[in-house]
């Protein structure tokens, strides 16, 4: 007879278990992560996954909504209304480090990171990546934000600056660059 969990324990084997998926994500990729592994890593079988879980890609939906909601905290977290240029500065450099911390982000343009998103129901992949627009977006060019370019050339500026973070291990001090780079651009897209 399958073991039952309690509500708590719930919790506790689910956070636990997006945690270590999006460790093994960021170390891994997407195929290399193994179901078995990750419940090895937190202490279940993996009978008792598929309590949790209907699939791997169930679980990868959910590592990358939460990573989608603390993002999304902490910009509301850290801004004000209507956020100062040195809090817009701040927070993107955050952002950056979570992104270079978290390769799931990075590797989303990689065959890897495709395939997933191939075994996705349509639904959600376009829940996700209209959120992730949107997010970020309605943030950083709300419209009580004062800007000298448009929010279209504001939002290519930003994204490119970010987009760094791929040829992170290319780029030596990617960090330092990617902060010396935003401070040299932010007066030129904020009032």
């Amino acid at each position: 007879m399958p073991r039952s969990f309690t509500e708590a324990e719930k919790t506790n084997i689910r956070q636990n278990l997006i945690i270590a998926c999006k460790k093994s994500w960021s170390a891994h990729g997407y195929k290399k992560t193994s179901v078995s592994e990750l419940c090895a890593t937190v202490g279940i079988s993996t009978g008792a996954f598929y309590l949790f879980y209907d699939s791997k890609e169930a679980l990868f939906c959910d590592v990358m909504d939460h990573f989608q909601q603390s993002t999304g905290k902490m910009f509301k977290e850290m801004l004000s209304s209507p956020p100062t240029k040195d809090e817009i500065c701040t927070v993107l450099k955050k952002l950056y480090l979570e992104y270079a911390e978290n390769d799931i982000i990075t590797k989303r343009h990689g065959a890897d990171y495709k395939s997933l998103l191939n075994k996705l129901p349509a639904a959600w992949r376009e829940k996700h990546s209209q959120n992730s627009v949107d997010g970020l977006a309605a943030t950083l060019f709300a419209p009580n934000i004062k800007m000298k370019v448009s929010k279209d050339r504001a939002h290519g500026i930003i994204d490119t600056l970010l987009l760094t973070v791929v040829n992170k291990e290319m780029i030596k001090d990617h960090y330092e660059i990617f902060c010396t780079l935003l401070d040299c651009v932010i007066d030129e897209i904020y009032e």
